[in-house]
């Protein structure tokens, strides 16, 4: 029996007394709303019901309307509309405003409807439990709630990076932000915009590489109409925008010298001009700026100003790669595989120990964006295999690149596993460690009264006993070598070779 609680959002009173007793009869708990504005009310007085059943056609605030309503105030909320019939257009719109499902109201002889809403209700509190799950990762892990990024912050190399958010946040001294592509520079720039006095306020990235100079000042300082060819209006800039929050100026050493010189301005006098005004705009924001590039050579070289970058770096804060960080990986990688599985609304994946191995060992030179892209790989493939002969062909490129003249071994097989069946995702603690099989010794196994799970699972230690004695005999039982070859330690495949039964080699 279910304790959760459902809201009834419909006009029709005897509709509403049927729902709540078929629904109370399944052991939920209801509360009946005979319009949109009542739910919005009692939401405001703090009711927070797992689930809201709504109906479309409501005199006053219609249904659509009451869930625009509560999508500002709960965005995560889990919404089923209910109708009298198929709408394509409504349905659309529906779903278009993040309701969890559409269903046709019960009612009929046969019951198809009420099970139709049942099992979209279950649906519902899935994805709520998954909602709840990941915030509670983040939380874990440190998150802006602003933001659907982590603040990767558990290790001891960023706790250095983390003591200088403290202190600097609740002030507005410039801050510059150094670190390779992808650390995280964006992530540390909203914590400490999350962390300051002008948190309620907008945070404005701008991307300095990513437009041509010529747009660039348009897109940070605004333009009036008739400015340069094509300006058929006045535009507002990234700094009016930013207006009393804080503007994040992102791979600042791609900024042309010229617009250096703009910038400067601003952090000095706090006004500026937009192209084809000769009006001042006064504008009070806070100024973070990051990096990947080496500002020291580029100052040498003549294409930074030497002024600019000591008024940027008041502070400056260092953002270690993911390589000095080992200790966050598994943190990171189950914080991405249950968001993904929630967004792609995949089943959850369970690394295996030789992935787990890789994923661990693995230098990651695009850092967190690179591991990231790469859990999202993971979830949507469904195959591990192909991650793992992608980390092959990266670490052979990377030899190649650095001049190594040996080939690196060959990437390990996953062991095979069936089919996961498509349902919503549950949570997998990264990392698993491997379950010890009771039939260690692999000798002939009795199938009777298996169910599918224990026999994949036999199937799946036979397969990787198998692979492991293949290795040894490969490398004449050289367990360090063999370990070399599959890519794990050598105290694991120790382990893995106890597991398996596998202890000495033929004849010894």
């Amino acid at each position: 029996m279910s304790s959760a609680t459902l809201a009834i959002v419909d006009d029709d009173q005897p509709f509403a007394e049927y729902l709540q007793t078929l629904l109370r009869s399944r052991g939920y708990d209801t509360h009946a709303y005979d319009s949109g504005d009542a739910l919005l009310n009692a939401l405001r007085e703090g009711a927070l019901p797992d689930v809201i059943l709504l109906d479309v056609l409501m005199p006053g605030l219609d249904g659509l309307e009451t869930l625009r309503a509560i999508r500002l105030a709960h965005p995560a909320a889990q919404v089923v509309m209910l109708s009298g019939g198929q709408t394509p257009a409504t349905i659309v719109e529906a779903v278009r405003l993040g309701a969890t499902d559409y269903v046709v109201k019960p009612g009929d002889p046969d019951g198809v409807g009420e099970v139709a809403l049942e099992a979209a209700i279950r649906n519902a509190l899935e994805r709520l439990s998954l909602t709840n799950e990941v915030t509670r990762l983040r939380t874990q892990v440190g998150v802006d709630p602003d933001g659907a990024q982590p603040c990767w912050s558990s290790g001891k190399a960023m706790q250095p990076v983390m003591t200088m958010v403290d202190r600097v946040a609740d002030n507005d001294i410039s801050v510059l932000l150094r670190g390779e592509s992808g650390v995280g520079k964006e992530v540390i720039a909203r914590e400490i915009h999350r962390r300051s006095p002008r948190r309620t306020n907008p945070f404005v990235k701008v991307n300095c590489a990513a437009l041509p100079a010529e747009l660039l000042e348009s897109e940070l300082f605004g333009h009036e109409r008739g400015a340069f060819t094509g300006a058929a209006s006045t535009r507002i800039g990234k700094f009016e925008f930013a207006q009393n929050g804080t503007i994040m100026l992102d791979e600042i050493g791609e900024m042309p010298l010229a617009l250096q010189v703009k910038i400067l301005h601003v952090l000095q006098d706090r006004e500026f001009t937009k192209l084809g005004s000769n009006r001042n705009v006064e504008v009070d924001v806070r100024i973070i700026a990051a990096t990947n590039r080496d500002l020291d050579a580029m100052m040498r070289a003549g294409t930074f100003r030497e002024d600019l970058y000591y008024r940027l770096q008041v502070i400056e804060i260092h953002v270690p790669p993911l390589r000095e960080r080992r200790e966050e990986i598994p943190q990171l990688i189950e914080f991405f595989l249950l968001k993904f599985a929630s967004v792609y609304r995949r089943p959850s994946v369970r690394p295996s120990l030789v992935l787990q191995e890789n994923l661990l060992s693995y230098e990651w030179p695009g850092n967190i964006r690179e591991l990231e892209n790469m859990m999202k790989r993971l979830v949507v493939l469904q195959d591990e295999n192909l991650i793992l002969a992608e980390i092959g062909r990266l670490r052979a490129a990377r030899a190649a690149a650095e001049g190594y003249t040996h080939t690196p071994p060959p990437m390990p097989v996953a062991v095979a596993r069936p089919p996961v069946p498509q349902q919503p995702a549950s949570v997998v603690p990264f990392p698993v460690p491997a379950a010890a099989d009771s039939g260690a010794g692999m000798g002939p196994v009795s199938t009777d009264g298996m169910n599918l799970q224990e026999l994949a699972r036999h199937a799946a230690m036979g397969a990787e006993k198998e692979a492991i004695q293949h290795a040894l005999e490969r490398f004449r039982w050289n367990r360090r070598k063999t370990a070399e070859y599959l890519q794990v330690s050598y105290k694991t495949l120790l382990n893995k070779m106890k597991e398996c039964g596998i202890s000495e080699a033929p004849g010894a």
